[in-house]
């Protein structure tokens, strides 16, 4: 066994949101911390980066920072779109904030890097060991840890490392983006569509340099995603070939049912925490890895370090409360039996859109929504659904 160089509280794989949320909240405990991303900062992550209000908030809790309109566009004008028919353009009750993932991911790492985090960018991690809690680095260097968090994104080597994949092929999602040319001014259009892809949905968000364009559905289910992809961009008046379109794997509700093991956790992505249905995931990010470092504190005070998955399960119930409840309503949202009522809502109910931008500013949780829809829409859901499309799940259920 190689000595450790150097030793840490807490040790964090990836530097993205969840990742800078571990750390730069360990550090305001007072906690040792060293952050390994194999990426160096700035750099592209797939993503629409709507910053949403609940997003904000959690950005100002964890890391003191407010938007501004250098780094952010403002806007409110949304369209609710099906297949590509417009079905509603409205003011959003709340103000929408859009960024990119470049420099959101890079100004968040750098105050974790600020509040003392030790900086290993561009390093990866070659081994785990457990039960000495080291880790052996692409530097050559062995370092330990009381925690490891692994914040490293949907395709998680510390999951693999866990559970032997990183996610369940027929329940991840997966998403194709593209940045298309010129850029948007204050109160340009977003839209979100319903039914450009099964189970799933496109999106076109404004910023300040381009538009953000892409969809994502859950994989499993059989349907040509980079032809989809192609079709939307079509409708949106760019032909895909003009573009640089990328792909990525998204969690879309299939949250780890225990996220992580012992002395090591998973956080964000890593662990699945992403609303299937408003896509949310930056809150669930910075929220998840800030309960990571309080739950690695209230072990390591006890000299307890293999407790902390245990204090971290319960700090995130909440997530895995809301997003179960997410799933169920997802049916509503996607399901071929309740298509026709779902589309004449969007274009119609002041209170569906209302409780879509509620939830997105943390106004809301879905219990909340849940008592909005009527008991008449919940008796089918409950009734006749799984939580996944019916052709998904007897596959998994097989």
């Amino acid at each position: 066994m190689t000595e450790a160089a150097k030793s840490y509280d807490i040790v964090v794989i990836g530097a993205g949101p969840a990742g800078s949320s571990a750390a730069r909240h360990a550090r305001s405990l007072g906690l040792s911390v060293a952050v390994i991303d194999k990426a160096v900062f700035p750099r592209h992550k797939l993503c629409g980066a709507l910053l949403s209000g609940r997003g904000r908030k959690a950005m100002k809790r964890v890391f003191g920072l407010d938007t501004d309109r250098e780094h952010f566009l403002y806007s409110r004008t949304v369209a609710f779109k099906w297949d590509g028919q417009h079905l509603a353009r409205f003011k959003s009750p709340y103000e929408l904030t859009y960024t990119y993932r470049l420099d959101l991911d890079d100004r968040l790492l750098r105050e974790a890097i600020a509040a003392g985090a030790e900086d290993y960018q561009g390093v990866r991690v070659e081994t785990i060991d457990e039960a000495a809690r080291t880790l052996a680095l692409s530097t050559g260097e062995t370092i330990g840890f009381g925690v490891l968090i692994g914040a490293d994104g949907a395709a998680s080597p510390v999951a693999k490392h866990l559970f032997g994949k990183a996610f369940d092929d027929d329940k991840i999602g997966f998403a194709f983006e593209a940045e298309v040319a010129p850029g948007c001014e204050e109160e340009a259009e977003m839209s979100i569509d319903f039914r450009i892809v099964d189970w799933g949905y496109g999106w076109n968000f404004p910023k300040h340099g381009s538009r953000t364009i892409g969809l994502g559905a859950i994989k499993g289910i059989d349907q040509d995603l980079k032809a989809r992809m192609a079709r939307y961009l079509k409708l949106q008046g760019v032909e895909a070939d003009d573009v640089k379109i990328k792909g990525a794997h998204i969690p879309l509700g299939d949250y780890k049912p225990v996220p992580g093991r012992g002395a090591v956790l998973l956080a964000g992505d890593a662990a699945g925490y992403v609303d299937p249905l408003t896509g949310e995931g930056l809150a669930y990010a910075m929220e998840t890895g800030a309960e990571a470092a309080e739950a690695a504190a209230e072990a390591l005070k006890a000299g307890k370090p293999a407790e902390a998955l245990g204090h971290y399960r319960k700090r995130i119930k909440y997530v895995e409360t809301e997003l179960d409840k997410a799933k169920k309503l997802r049916q509503y949202a996607f399901s071929s039996k309740l298509s026709g009522l779902f589309r004449e809502k969007l274009s119609s109910s002041v209170t569906m859109r209302q409780s879509f931008f509620d939830l997105l500013e943390g106004e809301a949780s879905y219990s909340d929504i849940e008592k909005r829809v009527s008991k008449q829409i919940m008796t089918k859901i409950t009734s006749t659904m799984t939580g996944w499309p019916a052709r998904l799940a007897g596959k998994l259920r097989g």
